[in-house]
């Protein structure tokens, strides 16, 4: 854990930019040291000013937010994280080690392999006036539509946490998966992410099972009124279209919940990766999981599968023609 002030970074950076120069201008072994030897040294130089520059990343990142971020806001460093919020600095300590170390460590067993090479920023807005302040400040907009929002450019989460852990979560989703999966096609990535908005953890704390949420019932109301897009056109087609956001949100997420409870989301997730460039959308990969070759035949188990969810009296659910 790191606490800084705009001092630290001053005389931190000073010393941190002396000893990469000495690291790089070091003289190299013998010309009698055999390749091993070699290969050795250059491993661990390249141990010690790997970690070295992601530090320095993140205190330039943290001392750039101390000055665009209100004088009373608190900014730490917990490698690759920088906390910002209108919050003591113990509170962004607590939050990191009790929600974000944990989550991330669950998220990285059961889908990300890569871990993030630059720094991410997460603010934490404890209201709505402050989450807007906070838009504001960094995009000259407001964004009070969302609770959350993930940037993919700068690598930053800013968090309404007045909405509960769970808007952290999915931006934070969002955030590891675009370190691990750059090209994660986005119906899958919405899906994974909103499937985080309401979980638990597993009873050894080493995974998140999405539960049950409010999208369900958005999704089956909106079932009532007209036919859900097919998996494919989910995939293939704009996602979350302004007219229908709501339920392709929620249709992406409860599909997620569906493959998570047949334990077939983790390894989706994984072939879909190792595919991206002959599978962009992922629908190839999921019917080879389902040993099935078109899409269509997943979509009939998933209507059921949804219906019976609801209960007894569940709504009947139609499809869209593929």
């Amino acid at each position: 854990m790191v606490t800084l002030t705009h001092g630290q970074f001053v005389a931190i950076g000073s010393v941190a930019l002396v000893a990469l120069c000495y690291a790089v201008a070091a003289p190299g072994p013998s010309h009698r040291a055999t390749q091993r030897s070699h290969d050795d040294a250059v491993s661990r130089r390249e141990a010690t000013v790997k970690p070295s520059l992601q530090v320095d990343a993140c205190r330039a990142v943290a001392n750039s937010l101390g000055q665009r971020l209100p004088a009373d806001w608190n900014v730490v460093v917990h490698e690759p994280f920088v906390l910002g919020g209108d919050c003591s600095a113990d509170s962004l300590d607590a939050t990191y080690h009790e929600t974000i170390l944990p989550t991330v460590r669950a998220l990285s067993i059961q889908y990300f392999d890569h871990a993030p090479t630059w720094p991410i920023t997460i603010l934490l807005c404890s209201t709505d006036a402050s989450y807007r302040e906070c838009n504001q400040r960094l995009e000259a907009r407001e964004r009070s539509e969302y609770s959350g929002i993930y940037s993919r450019t700068e690598h930053r989460l800013v968090v309404n946490v007045a909405t509960g852990d769970g808007t952290l979560a999915h931006e934070l989703t969002h955030a590891l998966a675009h370190a691990d999966f750059p090209t994660l096609p986005e119906w899958l990535d919405e899906g994974l992410a909103s499937l985080h908005e309401e979980c638990e953890f597993s009873a050894d704390g080493l995974r998140l099972v999405g539960l049950d949420n409010w999208r369900g019932t958005a999704l089956r109301e909106a079932c009532q009124r007209e036919p859900l897009r097919s998996v494919s056109d989910l995939a293939s087609n704009r996602f979350a279209a302004s007219d229908r956001a709501a339920t392709d949100y929620a249709h992406t997420r409860y599909f997620c919940l569906f493959l998570q409870q047949k334990r077939l989301l983790e390894p989706f997730y994984r072939k879909c990766r190792s595919r991206v460039e002959t599978d962009p959308t992922g629908i190839d990969s999921l019917c080879e999981l389902f040993a099935t070759t078109h899409s269509r035949e997943i979509e009939v188990q998933f209507t059921e599968w949804l219906a019976k969810s609801a209960g007894a009296g569940g709504p009947s659910l139609s499809r869209r023609a593929d």
